[in-house]
């Protein structure tokens, strides 16, 4: 009808209200302006402010990045800032010559050359008035460095990762004049697949005609340096002037020098592709610098008119590369920026053999201050603790004088130097961290509230399969696990010579040994076929040799006891509550320790606190910078109680880093790392990487031999398989070793020695075998080894099944008469009676079972990981463990 309006009654629809006091995102998005704002909270308040508002928050932002960064270039009290140090790593042949002749480039045009480091000019630093953004430079090679590895290649990647850890910027040198020895540059193309990563055995650019210019010392290098990271990085193309020969006489000026740019061209385009491929596309640059082959004496003898426009643009190319060293954006390895970890590389240093004191002098280095009474780890050396700290005038400063006092350490502050735990029962001392009294308190008193009537001989964990067995034929004689302790301790002293890898028995022939390798193999190739599967002979007793192992009901679910028959070795590890909190509390002190120094503008020595700004309420106490020096200072370290000894690896040469340790990272725990095995130790040419063989582990700033478990790292389950070799390339897998706690991220790099691969028999060197990182310490990570006793069913009806070829005795068949079954076409069983004496078994399965069917028994057992044996001490049971 006209005119009528539907008026609402009681029953119409009522919405609820919205109640939510943020802005939706809709709203946001109009408040904008169209604009695409970051989603963080402090953007979302920019995106409802003006116009005028936001530009002149982003100028403060942009103007106190820039008051920070300009501050940490003046350095500290007048001193310069510490030079940015360069290393230079020539991947081609005779690399000493050419990393030589890069840095007297580098140096050559220099305001101003110290040479801080007498012996065989180790480190040379250097200043450039003309470029004031960081004209401060500490330049390093890799073959006069780190010099006490030795001679070869072996000692050259060793080296080099020494280098990477303590540099901001990585020089690459390609020797281009390399070329012309073995073919035309010119007839060389480059294609997709040549560059290919997938066909290489590690570095991806080593193809077939470029050999003369990556050789494979340049290319384990890169192998390794990759796994373990690098900083910043830049690739230097070195040219020289080839000579001319009788036909090149013959052509035009004109030819030649087309012949030479498309030489040149072809060289620029090759180090480009490489450095995309191998450094990614944030670190390509590539600088292409002309030397002539002349010396620099031949140069000054000639006329300065003879210079032509090639000579200028000689000299113009040498500038470009000085001003991108200086100029350009570079930081340390992530690893090594990211942890709080303050280290001193050094300029000299000076041993006192009458004191055994180390004098070490530098500029302190890392993200945070450096803390006199903390440990101090000096790769090559070992731990020590320091005695004072003296501030010293820096190299490329104008100030000859010091006027700070010195900082003595205060030994009531400063951790032990014991690694391992020696508690004492009696005053009730526990090789404990983070952990709590009372909650332990309750869980004993749980574990002891649940224990019940188990059969005789059995443990506490075999009582578990009472699930599958009636109560009527638990026996009545019950005992504390007494019977399986004494069977545990039969095979005690025949598991440690089970477990002794090659490396041990030095007594054996090299055709013995080279049978050994030959088994090993087999072993492998078998194992990948037949997973964990082990076959009973007829004359042992499966329940004598398998006492030690148990039957689980299931793997994820089935409880186990993290402190059940501990070896003697973990009762002098420290065992740690939870590492991730351990770990999280570390990093937050040493945050707010970062934040207190910048605070206060690294304008503290040895505190920050006055005696005339201190309040009543106040004391050093609460000072975080007590005993700290600001990082950048230039120092000399005094470490205390430096035995002779140590040198015997360090030549004179070399350079030294003391770098300083966090809480509890000299304690000894059970350390686990997640590796990835290398492509390059792949093949039935070269041997398996089998648990527990002695292995040397580069972890971070710190080296040592130890005997890993290998396992899978299961996220979902707090057990985990052992696994009795390396999985292929490309495959996750963890590793369990004795080592020093270490924080991550931490890199991880895995050596093994040449000889054990029979590679190179006399030599000492190491092969890189596998690379990851750290995941943490926990000494109660259950790692279980699992083996398969298999059977074949003979007579088949229905579900029921007798099955032969597992046991071969009727005892054995009752000892694991509760054990459950499983076939390998997916069927669950157990065992119902012994039939006659030669170990046959009456089976049922929840399911009809076929003829061809495998009928299968899982055991398992909890293995741990081993000390190296490297000393007579750990032979007479005293752990050893050597950090160097």
């Amino acid at each position: 009808m006209p005119g009528h309006h539907h008026r609402a009654g009681g029953l119409r629809q009522s919405n609820k209200k919205n109640k939510r006091n943020k802005s939706s995102k809709r709203s946001v998005a109009r408040a904008a302006g169209g604009k695409v704002m970051g989603r963080t909270s402090a953007l979302h308040g920019i995106a409802q402010q003006s116009k005028a508002d936001r530009r002149n928050h982003l100028q403060q932002r942009r103007d106190a990045k820039r008051t920070e960064l300009l501050r940490k270039r003046r350095g500290i009290d007048g001193q310069p800032a510490p030079p940015r140090v360069v290393g230079i790593i020539a991947l081609g042949k005779e690399p000493s010559v050419i990393e030589e002749r890069v840095r007297d480039v580098l140096i050559k045009d220099a305001d101003k050359i110290v040479r801080p480091h007498d012996a065989e000019q180790a480190t040379v630093s250097c200043r450039y008035e003309v470029h004031k953004k960081q004209g401060n430079l500490t330049v390093l090679t890799c073959g006069t460095a780190f010099a006490h590895y030795g001679k070869g290649d072996n000692a050259a990647v060793l080296a080099a990762l020494d280098l990477a850890r303590v540099c901001d910027l990585i020089v690459f040198v390609l020797d281009g004049n390399a070329t012309k020895l073995e073919t035309d540059i010119s007839e060389i193309h480059i294609g997709n697949s040549h560059m290919d990563s997938s066909s290489q055995k590690g570095s991806s650019v080593s193809a077939n005609e470029w050999d003369h210019l990556i050789s494979e010392r340049g290319d384990r290098i890169l192998t390794s340096l990759k796994a373990q990271g690098l900083p910043s990085l830049l690739t230097l193309l070195l040219n020289t002037d080839f000579a001319l020969d009788d036909a090149m006489t013959m052509q035009s000026t004109k030819s030649l020098r087309r012949s030479k740019v498309k030489r040149n061209l072809d060289l620029k385009r090759y180090a480009s592709r490489f450095a995309t491929t191998e450094f990614g596309t944030g670190n390509d640059k590539v600088i292409e610098i002309d030397l002539d082959q002349k010396s620099d004496d031949e140069m000054m003898d000639e006329d300065v008119d003879t210079f032509s426009v090639t000579d200028k643009l000689k000299t113009q190319s040498i500038a470009n590369f000085i001003r991108a060293v200086c100029s350009m954006s570079a930081s340390p390895s992530k690893w090594v920026e990211a942890s709080p970890r303050p280290y001193v590389l050094s300029d000299s240093y000076r041993y006192d053999h009458a004191t055994k004191e180390l004098h070490l002098t530098g500029f302190v280095r890392g993200p945070v201050p450096l803390n006199v009474n903390a440990l101090f780890h000096i790769p090559g050396v070992g731990t020590h603790l320091c005695k004072c700290i003296k501030e010293n005038a820096a190299p490329l400063s104008r100030r000859k004088e010091t006027s700070k006092p010195t900082i003595e350490s205060d030994p009531d502050q400063q951790e032990s130097l014991d690694m391992f735990a020696s508690p004492d029962a009696l005053e009730g001392e526990q090789n404990l961290i983070g952990f709590d009294e009372e909650e332990e308190e309750d869980m004993e008193n749980e574990a002891d509230g649940d224990r019940f009537a188990r059969p005789a001989g059995w443990s506490d964990y075999q009582s578990a399969w009472l699930d599958a067995v009636d109560e009527d034929a638990v026996s009545e004689h019950e005992d504390n696990g007494e019977l399986a302790d004494e069977l545990n301790a039969k095979f005690h002293e025949s598991s440690k010579q089970a477990d002794m890898d090659l490396e041990d028995s030095n007594i054996i022939s090299p055709e013995e040994r080279h049978m050994l390798h030959e088994q090993r193999r087999k072993e492998n190739t078998e194992h990948q076929e037949f997973p964990d599967e082990v076959q009973v002979d007829e004359n042992v007793n499966a329940r004598d040799r398998f006492a030690r192992y148990r039957s689980l009901k299931s793997f994820r679910k089935s409880p186990w006891d993290p402190k059940e028959n501990l070896p003697d070795d973990y009762a002098s590890i420290f065992h740690i509550s939870n590492f991730k909190t351990t770990q999280r509390s570390v990093m937050n002190y040493m945050k707010d320790v970062a934040k207190e120094a910048d605070f206060t503008e690294s304008k503290f020595w040895g505190s920050s606190l006055k005696d005339s700004q201190m309040a009543d309420d106040e004391s050093e106490d609460d000072d975080l910078l007590q005993g700290h020096v600001p990082s950048g200072a230039y120092i000399t370290l005094t470490m205390d109680n430096v035995e002779p000894d140590a040198f015997e690896n360090v030549s004179s040469g070399s350079l030294l880093v003391a770098v300083g340790l966090l809480e509890h990272e000299n304690k000894v725990s059970v350390l686990h790392m997640g590796l990835t095995k290398n492509a390059e130790v792949e093949g039935p040419e070269n041997l398996p990487i089998k648990s527990k063989d002695t292995l040397i582990f580069r972890c971070g700033w710190r080296t040592w031999k130890a005997r890993p478990v290998f396992s899978q790292h299961n996220l979902n389950c707090d057990k985990h398989k052992f696994e009795r070799y390396a999985p292929p390339a490309g495959a996750f897998f963890a590793a369990s070793v004795f080592g020093p706690v270490t924080y991550s991220p931490c890199p991880v790099l895995v050596f093994r020695k040449d000889n054990y691969d029979e590679v190179s028999p006399d030599s000492a060197g190491q092969r890189l075998v596998a690379s990851g990182s750290v995941i943490g310490a926990d000494a109660e990570r259950i790692v279980v080894k699992r083996v398969i006793l298999t059977g074949y069913p003979v007579r088949v009806h229905k579900r029921f099944a007798t099955v032969k070829y597992m046991f071969y005795n009727p005892e054995d068949v009752k000892w694991f008469k509760p054990a459950s079954l499983y076939t390998k076409h997916g069927l669950q069983g157990n065992i119902l009676e012994s039939v006659g004496d030669h170990g046959t078994m009456k089976c049922l399965f929840n399911a009809p079972i076929k003829q061809h069917d495998t009928v299968c028994l899982p055991l398992f057992k909890r293995v741990f990981p081993k000390f190296a044996e490297c000393d007579a001490a750990r032979n007479q049971g005293a752990p050893v463990l050597k950090i160097w």
